[in-house]
Formats: C-alpha cells, sequence, structure tokens
C-alpha cells in the first residue's frame, strides 16, 4: 500500500475508471433517438440494447469476482479496460443493429470487470484508517459516471452524432489502460492456491454477504425504478422538458454526496445498522409518497432529491463494509462480485417491474412497491449488520 498523495492518486485512478465504465450505461439513453433513425430500430429493440449491459452484470458479477481473486485485480481491472474500448469500437465500426447488441455484451463484460476490480484497489491504495471514506467515495461511481453524460449529450449529440458516446468509449479506455500500466504494475493480489480456492466459495456459505447483497439489490431496484420512470411521471404534470432534464439530474447527481456521506459516517463509527435502516425508511417513505399521494409538482422534486440523497448512504455505507464481510475467507473480489451481481439485478428488475404496475393501475400503484421493497432492504440490511457489530474486523489491506 502507498502512502502520502501517490496513495490517493492511486485511488483517484480505480475511482475514475467506475466513473468512466459508468459514463459508458449513460451514453445509451440520449443516443436513442439518433440510434433509432440511423438503424429503424423500434423501441423493444433499443430496450434490449440497453439492457443487455446490465444482464451481463446481472449474471456474471460473482463469477467475475471469483476470477479476481484467483488471477489478480489489477490484472482484471486491465481486461475491462481493453473489453470496454473494444466493444465500443465493435459498435462505432459495426455494420447494423446485431453489431451494437453484440458490442454491448462486449462493454458489459467490461464494465462488471472494472467495478468488480477497481474498489478492491482502491482499498488497497490507501491507509487503514481511511479505506472506508474511500469505499464510500468510490460508491458514488454510477451516479457520477450517468450525470456526465447528461451534461454532455445536449452537445455531443448533436456535434458528433451517436457515435460520440462510442468514440468516447475507444479513447477513454487507451489513456486509462496506459495510466493503468504505470500506477497498477503487475497482477495485484491473487489468490496462489487451490486451497484458497475452496475457501472463496465456502466463505459465501454464511449469511451475511447475501444479506447485504440482496439489500443493495433492493436499493438499485427503487432507485432505478423511481429515476427512469420520473421524467415521465413529470412531464404528465405539464412540466417542460428542460425543466424535468433539470429536476431529475439534481435527483442524480444529490445521490453522489449521499454514498460519500455512508462511508464517512461509518468511518466515524456509526453502527452500519443505523446507517442501513436510516436508509432504507427514507427511501421508502420518499418513494411511497411521491406515488401514493401525488403531491404537487414542487413537492415531487424535493421528495426526489431527499430519495436520491438519503438513498445514497445505503451503498456507501455497504462498500465500506464488505472488507469487514469478507475478512474471514480473505473473498474480497468475491463479495464484492455478488453485490455488483445484485445491485445489476435491481438494476435490470426495477424499471419493467415498475411500468407493469403503472400501466395496469396508474401511478399510484407503484406505491405499495417502494414500501414494500424499502423495508425489505432495512430487514435484510439489518439482519447481515448483526454479524459485523460482533466483530472486532480489522480493517488492513490485503498484500
Amino acid at each position: 500500500m502507498s502512502t502520502g498523495s501517490s496513495a490517493w492518486t492511486r485511488a483517484a485512478l480505480a475511482m475514475l475508471c467506475g466513473i468512466f465504465a459508468a459514463t459508458q450505461i449513460g451514453k445509451l439513453p440520449p443516443a436513442i433517438p439518433a440510434l433509432r433513425e440511423a438503424f429503424g430500430a423500434s423501441l423493444v429493440q433499443m430496450g434490449w440494447v440497453a439492457s443487455i449491459f446490465n444482464l451481463v452484470a446481472a449474471c456474471g458479477g460473482l463469477a467475475t469476482g471469483i476470477v479476481a481473486d484467483r488471477f489478480g485485480r489489477r490484472t482484471l481491472l486491465k481486461a475491462g479496460l481493453a473489453l470496454l474500448g473494444f466493444g465500443a469500437l465493435t459498435g462505432v465500426t459495426g455494420d447494423g443493429l446485431p453489431m451494437l447488441f453484440v458490442s454491448r455484451i462486449v462493454e458489459g463484460l467490461g464494465f462488471v470487470c472494472i467495478v468488480v476490480a477497481a474498489p478492491v484497489l482502491v482499498r488497497e491504495s490507501v491507509a487503514p484508517d481511511t479505506q472506508r471514506l474511500a469505499l464510500g467515495i468510490w460508491s458514488a461511481y454510477t451516479a457520477t459516471g450517468m450525470t456526465l453524460m447528461l451534461v454532455i449529450a445536449p452537445w455531443s449529440v448533436p456535434a458528433l452524432g451517436w457515435q460520440g458516446g462510442w468514440w468516447l468509449g475507444v479513447a477513454g479506455s487507451v489513456v486509462l489502460m496506459v495510466v493503468i500500466w504505470q500506477h497498477f504494475p503487475g497482477a495485484g493480489t491473487r489468490d496462489k492456491g487451490g486451497v484458497h480456492n475452496a475457501r472463496l466459495l465456502h466463505g459465501l456459505n454464511e449469511p451475511t454477504p447475501w444479506c447485504f447483497a440482496a439489500s443493495f439489490g433492493l436499493y438499485t431496484f427503487q432507485w432505478m425504478s423511481f429515476m427512469v420512470w420520473m421524467p415521465t411521471y413529470l412531464l404528465e404534470q405539464g412540466i417542460s422538458l428542460e425543466q424535468v432534464s433539470s429536476a431529475v439530474a439534481l435527483m442524480i447527481i444529490v445521490n453522489v454526496p449521499g454514498n460519500i456521506v455512508g462511508g464517512w459516517l461509518l468511518q466515524r463509527g456509526v453502527p452500519i445498522a443505523t446507517l442501513v435502516l436510516v436508509s432504507s425508511v427514507t427511501l421508502s417513505a420518499a418513494g411511497f409518497a411521491v406515488f401514493a399521494l401525488m403531491p404537487p409538482v414542487a413537492t415531487v422534486i424535493g421528495l426526489g432529491i431527499l430519495f436520491s440523497f438519503f438513498g445514497g448512504i445505503l451503498p456507501g455505507s455497504i462498500y465500506a463494509a464488505v472488507p469487514a464481510i469478507a475478512s474471514r475467507h480473505q473473498n474480497l473480489g468475491a463479495v464484492n462480485g455478488l453485490v455488483v451481481q445484485a445491485s445489476n439485478i435491481g438494476t435490470l428488475a426495477g424499471p419493467p417491474c415498475a411500468a407493469a404496475l403503472a400501466s395496469g393501475s396508474g401511478w399510484q400503484a407503484m406505491a405499495p412497491m417502494f414500501l414494500i421493497a424499502g423495508l425489505t432492504c432495512a430487514m435484510l440490511g439489518f439482519a447481515g449488520s448483526r454479524d459485523i457489530a460482533l466483530r472486532n474486523v480489522s480493517n488492513s489491506t490485503e498484500k
């Protein structure tokens, strides 16, 4: 582990890789109209192009984490950057919608490699007394990357067409690959024996990783459902598209300080059980209030900001606690992979479930979904936190 400014430089580079990976999720929605015009694609086809990215992560997170523990996190991070770049290049130079679909599968593989490996490298880079804060900051990568693309899209799509986001993926991958190769040489921490491999899997027999992963998945289920359908909901209330875009962008970006606060509070000694309960209950109550009460637009926006900020405390806390969860078996990559997989299952399942409820019985039908998901999220997170509360886990880094 490095010390001083070089330590945080390395941590920041690993975080930047996560933010860059998230931009490759966020590049698609603003480009959908241009893509439909270019390929004559239907909304259903574009829905598959969008969802396959998260489907790859939803299916492969745990397996990728085990690979990281076995072969090294630095190797996996570099492979992820290479896959993101190759996938983007395939999409922008390919012929037709099928190649774009294939490119998104490759990009999805790159994404899951990066988001499994990078937080472990963040933890290994900084001093033990700042690891929880660093991992809390790391958890903001999704909202930061997606917001960045929302900011870039209004000028990049008109100037460069839908290809702009894909060329950004190619160029960003090459630049980050060069920088990462310099600052993270070699393979990094990895397992060197078959016995340890068995222990990596045995550690997942315990309930704690699954409780936290399921809690995280229910968080993303709610957060993505809210953010995906909030623009449509607000437009139906009669406000302009520009106002809707600004309001939703604000809701998304406040998730970032929420993520950081979660890691900071955990580092300051606030019990993770408290953080999970406060975050989950606020998330559930705000989501329920928006769709059950259907208040005025200004109140909806205020509740959306509350929803996203307090909701962000949960992933910040869980990412900061993952090293403690994995400490018994030294299977940090596997536990982190499980969390990534669960979060992407929630991301994938949330919006269509919410749409099915709303299309059948109106917006108010979504309210019980937030109530049930939020309270279940709280119970699972609290159950998992009991294990950590009973252990005095060292926060030392792996070497």
